[in-house]
């Protein structure tokens, strides 16, 4: 937790130290790094329910000069499965299954990353950028009280942002294309003051 509070502290302090215009950013990804994860994995036999809650963004920038801007990301994202556990026995000219326990298991994502962001493109009511973030974060795996219980790991994430948009002029439509732990495609609202 005091490395969170550290990311989160370095990168806020950078961006105050340096920045002119503030510009702040609402965006969700449907195509998070847990969704991804579920159409690779697909379903395990005797699971009922999966629930893939997509990553939601806050992202604050602030702008050194008309091109370059520096700020901080947060992002959070859920998964939920439910089911049964199955067990195999294979013999001599047959096959079955024997139903076990019933399962639940969740986990969650938050991360706190600083980021930078290139505009290329800067058009008053069109920009295109790229750009990178790099922080730390925290995974909490709860497997529930019948296995293994609760993991909490935590690493340092990376995302590329390869293409973002930012639609309007004060306001408007944002999104990106990238590779990482915000998802492969984000869209969402950006408010610039």
């Amino acid at each position: 937790m005091k490395k969170l509070l550290l990311a989160a502290i370095v990168s806020l302090c950078l961006s105050n130290v340096y920045g002119q215009t503030h510009e702040v950013s609402f965006s969700y990804s449907p195509l998070s790094a847990y969704q991804i994860e579920k159409i690779v994995d697909g379903k395990v036999p005797g699971q009922t329910k999966y629930f893939v809650l997509g990553a939601i963004h806050v992202d604050y920038y602030r702008y050194l000069n008309d091109w370059l801007k520096i700020g901080v990301n947060v992002m959070y994202d859920r998964a939920y499965a439910e089911g049964s556990v199955y067990s195999y026995g294979y013999g001599y000219g047959y096959s079955n299954s024997i139903k076990g326990d019933d399962y639940s298991s969740s986990k969650s994502m938050f991360i706190v990353a600083p980021q930078v962001d290139f505009e290329y493109l800067r058009n008053p009511n069109f920009k295109l950028s790229s750009g990178i973030a790099i922080g730390y974060g925290i995974e909490r795996v709860d497997n529930g009280a019948s296995y293994s219980g609760e993991v909490v790991t935590d690493g340092i994430p990376l995302h590329l942002n390869l293409v973002g948009f930012r639609w309007g002029r004060k306001s408007g439509l944002t999104g990106n294309l990238g590779i990482g732990y915000k998802g492969l495609i984000s869209l969402g609202y950006f408010l610039r003051f």
